[in-house]
């Protein structure tokens, strides 16, 4: 009997060994482990442990690029130097990193745990450009959708700080022993305190939370899978009751921004890593990201608080986030906010309010917004849609600016709820609103058909590129005030509409030289025609008008960066340092020094 309860207590051990493994890897499968043998021959074999993935590695493109050779023997130095330190290894091959660990094995073949590939650091544009040109002999571009997916690749891997590695070198060992059947004895201690000690503060598991806010029904939320919140999920969360609302978080970029849709994407990693990780030291709340471009957090106030106060809670933790993104990566960003469920509920009603209010902030140009604080929240009928594009034609039709906006606003709103945030639904309900009122306009002030189709493309080009809901919703604000300009306008159409191309086209372009017999070419005017029709149209001369855009862009940059006057002037297209002081002056009345220490006075009083 007493060898029976030693053979069950052995059981258990391993066992539980086992189980504290499976706390460690299956809740973070961006990084596979492997087994290698190394044959005699300097052949590898593979045996992935847990579930095979799928998901793209550096690898895979190595060996599409023709370019395994290197990565082999990457892998066979490793392996000799595994050997020889009797221990973890990691190893760098092109700025990915593996980790290799010596299986011991008495008079065994020669078998090692691998894990990788892991970052060592958030990969910049400049770190992928390196690597893509590197791999392909290409220079990395947007439009290439091949380096698209290798970008989103990149962003995919764990980025593991020093210490993290340094705790994920020593649960190797501990693993690897386990599978050599080593017999020192239990290893779930040591690997539940690596876990709860350092892995979930420095690469903290969203699975979960990404758990609680999944719409598959059949899908149980973590808590109700074990019952109740567990210890392991306070600390893997950093919550210790139930949440009760989700929220979600967006950058938004200014429309001058000049940065492609891959430079979004490695931004917007850098940033939502930033705030998940900034999140940790929040109470009571829990981050993961929200597609590419944001990030979505569960959360919930304090118990026994009014609905009125348990909103002025939430309000103010939005706040806290707008400011470290603020301060962190000098970009405003909203947060919308979902309705409140009983603890314990799932939430993916609510992450859908919240993002639906996410992207109405844009529209409504807040920065917090509540789900029912906006008609959105309404019970959507397709007829009310038909009806509020009805009335957004009607009032430019009357040229009514208070009109227009409100119904502008309005038809938003109910594309986003018809559409449910799906982007293309959104963008083609949108092209078709710019293209009816540009049809309403032409009925009333005629204009060739040459003049019009040049026009409508310009008008919907940016609303055709954007690839952001954020960026599609400015686009169409955008291309809406350009129609408004059009249309309350008495001038011939085809002349108008090159004007309105024009400034457009410094609008976008003012940190350049722009010259007047230039940009008069540009319109195929002479000077005197261009200057005439312009003032004629803006009320403003050439040099006046491109002055207060450049002013305008340069108090931008005064209130969100920490940029010197001489810098800010190069950007904003002034010839130099005194040239944007004297212009600041004349347009605001005060020197841009001024401005901003009045802005600086005005925020720490807020």
């Amino acid at each position: 009997m007493a060898n029976a309860g030693d053979s069950d207590g052995a059981w258990l051990h391993r066992l539980r060994n086992h189980y504290a493994i499976q706390n460690v890897t299956a809740m973070r499968p961006s990084l596979p482990f492997w087994v290698i043998h190394w044959r005699d021959d300097g052949s590898l074999d593979w045996m992935e442990l847990g579930a095979p993935s799928r998901e793209l590695k550096p690898f895979h493109f190595e060996i599409h690029f023709g370019r395994e050779e290197r990565r082999d023997q990457h892998y066979l130095e490793a392996l000799a130097e595994a050997t020889d330190a009797g221990g973890p290894t990691i190893r760098e091959l092109s700025g990915w990193w593996d980790l290799f660990c010596p299986i011991r094995l008495e008079g065994a073949p020669r078998m090692f745990l691998h894990a990788g590939q892991f970052l060592r650091r958030q990969p910049s544009w400049d770190f992928l450009a390196a690597r893509w040109r590197e791999l392909t002999g290409q220079e990395p571009a947007g439009a290439n959708p091949d380096f698209v997916r290798f970008t989103k690749m990149a962003l995919s891997l764990p980025v593991l700080e020093d210490e993290a590695v340094e705790a994920l070198q020593e649960f190797a060992r501990l693993y690897a022993d386990t599978l050599g059947g080593s017999d020192e004895g239990s290893i779930h201690d040591r690997v539940d305190e690596l876990n709860d000690g350092v892995l979930n503060r420095l690469w903290p598991i969203d699975d979960w939370v990404q758990l609680a806010l999944s719409g598959e029904k059949f899908q149980l939320t973590p808590w109700n899978l074990e019952g109740g919140l567990t210890p392991w999920m306070k600390e893997g969360m950093g919550i210790s009751r139930l949440p009760t609302v989700a929220m979600a978080l967006m950058p938004v970029d200014p429309p001058t921004s000049s940065l492609d849709p891959t430079q979004l994407l490695i931004r917007n990693a850098e940033l939502q890593r930033a705030v998940i990780t900034f999140v940790r030291g929040f109470k009571e709340t829990a981050a993961t990201t929200l597609e590419d471009y944001g990030v979505s957090l569960i959360t919930s106030t304090r118990r026994g608080r009014s609905k009125a106060r348990a909103r002025v809670e939430l309000r103010e933790r939005a706040q806290q986030l707008q400011d470290f993104v603020r301060e962190r990566f000098a970009l405003r960003c909203v947060v919308g906010i979902g309705s409140a469920s009983p603890p314990g509920s799932r939430l993916d009603g609510s992450l859908r309010e919240a993002v639906l209010a996410l992207h109405m902030c844009v529209q409504l140009e807040r920065d917090v917004l509540f789900h029912d604080e906006h008609e959105g929240s309404e019970r959507f009928a397709y007829t009310a849609l038909h009806r509020s594009g009805r009335a957004l034609v009607d009032a430019f039709v009357e040229e009514n600016p208070n009109a227009t906006k409100l119904a502008a606003d309005r038809y938003v709103r109910l594309v986003l709820v018809y559409a449910k945030e799906r982007v293309e639904i959104v963008r083609g309900q949108l092209l078709a609103m710019l293209f009816q009122i540009l049809d309403a306009i032409q009925r009333r002030h005629p204009i060739n058909d040459a003049a019009r189709d040049e026009f409508a493309a310009q008008l919907v080009r940016e609303l055709e590129s954007a690839h952001a809901l954020s960026h599609i919703i400015e686009a169409f604000k955008a291309a809406l005030g350009r129609l408004s300009f059009v249309s309350s306008r008495v001038l011939e159409g085809p002349k108008l509409m090159r004007i309105e191309v024009i400034l457009h086209h410094l609008r976008s372009n003012y940190a350049e030289q722009l010259r007047l017999p230039d940009v008069a070419k540009k319109a195929g005017m002479s000077v005197p025609a261009f200057s005439r029709a312009f003032k004629q149209a803006t009320g403003a001369s050439f040099l006046a008008y491109l002055r207060e855009v450049r002013v305008e862009h340069a108090k931008r940059l005064l209130m969100t960066t920490p940029l010197i006057a001489e810098e800010i002037a190069h950007a904003c297209g002034f010839q130099s340092q005194h040239h944007l002081i004297r212009s600041f002056k004349k347009v605001t009345g005060e020197t841009p020094g001024a401005f901003r220490e009045s802005m600086r006075r005005r925020s720490d009083d807020s």
